[in-house]
């Protein structure tokens, strides 16, 4: 649409839309895009924030530049010259805001992840910048998780089910004594990407709110091959971040998919990432029901033979039930 603007579009001064990519949410000024002669449209404005998803489909569309008002230029130079990650790691940032900076840079990531037939080396180095975050978070504290479970059941699924199930598999991983550092990082690789293929399956199948059809169903179980695909030839992203991504919906039993692979063939971390998977989706609001609580959570996913690791299972009780009453 044309704004109408107390200056002239010529006026503006133009600023670079990569600037954005690791910004806060929260903006004080507005921006705008030029579309060709004097029209200009109010992309974003202070009222409403930053849209993630539009600032990765305008980048994808190879927009280079966005504008800013004069009068609001030394408001933009601040804003910039604090981006989420020098609010994360300024050690005076209480943990609720260095928790909703890590939120905004996650959710930016994923919003680029899913402009993306391919992904891309920059896309995968933030990627794991963010999962390094996660993991200080979950090592060095431990209220995150009922943080996060408050959070899950908010925002589109897939965001939000990325974030949750890498912070769920990094504290089941954690808590079964079993991994370094290095492994805790991949295996919340791991849990952030082991749905992205999802993002190459239409929407109106993804979020349907009925039965779905035979064909459906086949292309719904195609993701992990198709997130697969995705990484391939993607160096910053490691083999075991894609052995998770093509098999955490392998079960023990062997009635899993795509390969029916049995319990110990299966790649430990992807069962850890599994189990972090069904919980996550179980306590999320669906299009189809309403969240299930922690603790029904936990009851269904013991209960269901075959399906998960019985030993992961109790770990994840325990820790879970614990956060949770802690969090009550």
């Amino acid at each position: 649409m044309t704004e109408r603007l107390n200056c002239s579009p010529d006026d503006l001064i133009a600023v670079e839309i990569q600037a954005f990519r690791n910004a806060t949410r929260d903006i004080n000024f507005d921006i705008y895009l030029k579309l060709s002669g004097d029209n200009v449209a109010h992309v974003f404005s202070r009222t409403t924030g930053l849209d993630y998803k539009r600032l990765a489909q305008y980048i994808q569309r190879g927009v280079t530049h966005l504008y800013i008002h004069p009068n609001d230029f030394e408001n933009y130079k601040t804003f910039i010259s604090k981006p989420a990650h020098v609010v994360f790691s300024d050690p005076g940032t209480s943990q609720e805001r260095k928790i909703a900076s890590l939120l905004n840079m996650t959710e930016q990531n994923m919003a680029e992840i899913f402009t993306q037939v391919k992904m891309e080396e920059e896309t995968a180095v933030n990627a794991q910048r963010l999962i390094k975050s996660y993991v200080d978070l979950v090592t060095t504290s431990p209220q995150t998780l009922a943080i996060i479970l408050k959070l899950v059941s908010h925002g589109e699924y897939l965001y939000y089910h990325a974030i949750a199930v890498s912070i769920f598999s990094m504290f089941i991983a954690k808590a079964s004594g079993q991994f370094n550092q290095r492994m805790l990082e991949i295996v919340g690789l791991g849990g952030f990407f082991h749905d992205i293929g999802y993002t190459q399956v239409p929407r109106e199948i993804l979020y349907s709110p009925g039965e779905l059809s035979p064909d459906q169903w086949k292309l719904m179980r195609s993701h992990p091959k198709l997130g697969l695909k995705m990484l391939e030839g993607t160096k910053a992203i490691p083999d075991e971040v894609r052995y998770i991504v093509y098999q955490h919906h392998e079960e023990p039993s062997g009635r899993g998919y795509p390969n029916s692979l049995h319990g110990p063939v299966i790649y430990y971390p992807a069962k850890i990432v599994a189990l972090a998977d069904g919980f996550s989706a179980l306590i999320s609001k669906r299009p189809f029901r309403p969240p299930y609580s922690v603790e029904q959570a936990i009851k269904i996913i013991q209960d269901a033979t075959g399906k998960y690791d019985r030993d992961l299972v109790r770990i994840m009780a325990s820790v879970f039930l614990v956060r949770q009453r802690q969090a009550a």
